[in-house]
């Protein structure tokens, strides 16, 4: 049976060597020190779904809290390679949804399939479809981090926000964890 709860801290740090450091390019993945930071600071929060003791996909989310509001964007969301095509992403979300009662708003950003071709478009175009099927809305929201181009997705907590309050929230979350000078320069919304 499946559950879902919050990782601890040395769980955090396994989930990022044995499985994030394969499942995301090296150029995605932040240092573990700069998630470790933003942990200590309450401003990055880590879940896994869980089977016999048995870690079968982890979500790490990037945390501001504002007028007394928790806005949450989700930094990486993987389910387990030897587990994968078994629906367990699926039912992971549904799960974190649970646990997010006192969330105002969780984005998530998904690579823009536009200007791509043959099989990325194909990966592009299936994840983004992953997400619309799991309780995500497009918000017609287009971003370029670190020169890289996404869709910015909203999970459907019953509270929609307007194109506007998704650029404000999510320039917040950038800036709680990038220095000035790297996120002048590396992310366009």
């Amino acid at each position: 049976m499946l559950q879902c709860r919050t990782l601890t801290r040395a769980e955090i740090i396994d989930t990022y060597n044995v499985h994030m450091k394969s499942d995301f390019p090296e150029d995605e993945l932040k240092p573990l020190a700069m998630i470790l930071k933003s942990l200590d600071r309450e401003q990055y929060i880590c879940y896994g779904v869980i089977s016999d003791d048995v870690l079968c996909g982890y979500a790490y989310f990037a945390i501001i809290a504002d007028n007394n509001k928790k806005y949450y964007l989700l930094d990486y969301f993987a389910t387990v390679r030897e587990m994968r095509g078994k629906g367990i992403g699926s039912a992971f979300l549904n799960m974190l949804n649970e646990h997010m009662t006192d969330v105002e708003m969780v984005i998530c950003e998904t690579e823009n399939p536009k200007g791509t071709i043959g099989d990325e478009f194909d990966i592009r175009n299936r994840r983004i479809g992953f997400y619309l099927r799991n309780k995500f809305i497009d918000t017609g929201v287009t971003v370029s981090i670190f020169g890289v181009d996404y869709i910015l997705l909203e999970l459907d907590l019953g509270n929609k926000h307007t194109k506007d309050e998704i650029r404000i929230y999510y320039s917040k979350l950038y800036r709680s964890f990038l220095p000035e000078k790297l996120y002048n320069k590396f992310v366009k919304i």
